[in-house]
């Protein structure tokens, strides 16, 4: 799952892809595209910079430019289902694929602002993921043109509404330069991939080849946080996706995230998430019935 840069190649003829995805085996990795995603059917785990969320058959997600993101299947499930296929549209494209100031006039601010959103992740809900997703669904038979008016409308459709909330509460960094992106991507692939066991900065640090005490101004200075203040978000995000999924309870879904004692895992939780997992539990319980 270690985000790797990922050039994307539109049709010769096309300034943006157009696309069904039946695969969720994808790579962690970002691109300089925006993506709009629609889901028609799928079973597995949203990773969206620091947002880990199960999937939902007919999400409407968007993200920003070079936010790593991947989606897995739930293999279990397709294992017991041989015969299911997922299935989502994706459209991508660059910011400037109609030209560098094309969305800086004063009539596509909006969008501008809907694309600045999506650097940390967006999920539409309500209507708006409805009407939207049916139009996807009708965009890949466009072409050229037509195509892209659509997407404009569908733009605009989502700038305009109020019906989202972000998968992630700042922006992820990825750093431009070559060398230290892959330093950091190391990270970032060891974390996700080991989250629910103990990690000592003595590993993390060896990975980029830092002292501890280097490896720590190294990290901050390049993502804006502590090391152990970026594992506690991905611990916590992991645990509020098994209490929405509702097959934990506060205590499992604490030491199922690689937390070692409640304490911690309370005080964590409040300080990312805003209230007490107990609480968030009940107020999942209460919004689903």
């Amino acid at each position: 799952m270690k985000p790797n840069f990922l050039k994307i190649i539109p049709p010769i003829e096309n300034s943006l892809v157009i696309k069904t995805d039946r695969a969720l085996a994808t790579p962690w990795h970002y691109h300089p595209e925006v993506e709009l995603l629609y889901c028609i059917k799928g079973k597995g785990t949203d990773y969206i910079g620091n947002s880990i969320e199960g999937i939902e058959e007919g999400e409407l997600i968007m993200c920003g430019e070079n936010l790593p993101h991947t989606r897995l299947g739930d293999k279990e499930y397709y294992e017991k289902n041989p015969l299911e296929k997922p299935e989502a549209i994706v459209v991508q494209f660059k910011k400037d694929f109609l030209g560098k100031d094309f969305f800086d006039v004063k009539e596509f601010s909006h969008i501008n602002e809907l694309i600045g959103r999506a650097s940390k992740g967006l999920r539409f809900l309500g209507n708006t993921r409805k009407t939207v997703g049916k139009r996807l669904v009708k965009i890949r038979k466009l072409e050229g043109t037509h195509a892209i008016l659509e997407l404009l409308s569908i733009l605009h459709e989502l700038a305009r509404s109020q019906e989202y909330r972000f998968f992630n509460s700042v922006n992820y960094i990825v750093d431009a330069h070559e060398k230290s992106s892959e330093k950091i991507n190391k990270v970032y692939k060891y974390t996700i991939s080991n989250f629910q066991e103990p990690i000592s900065l003595d590993i993390v640090a060896e990975l980029t080849n830092h002292s501890k005490a280097a490896f720590c101004r190294f990290f901050k200075a390049h993502t804006r946080k502590t090391y152990f203040e970026y594992l506690s978000e991905i611990r916590i995000a992991n645990a509020c996706r098994l209490l929405r999924e509702g097959n934990h309870d506060v205590t499992r879904a604490c030491y199922a995230s690689g937390f070692n004692n409640l304490s911690n895992f309370h005080k964590q939780f409040r300080r990312i998430v805003g209230t007490c997992p107990t609480q968030y539990r009940q107020d999942l319980l209460s919004q689903a019935s």
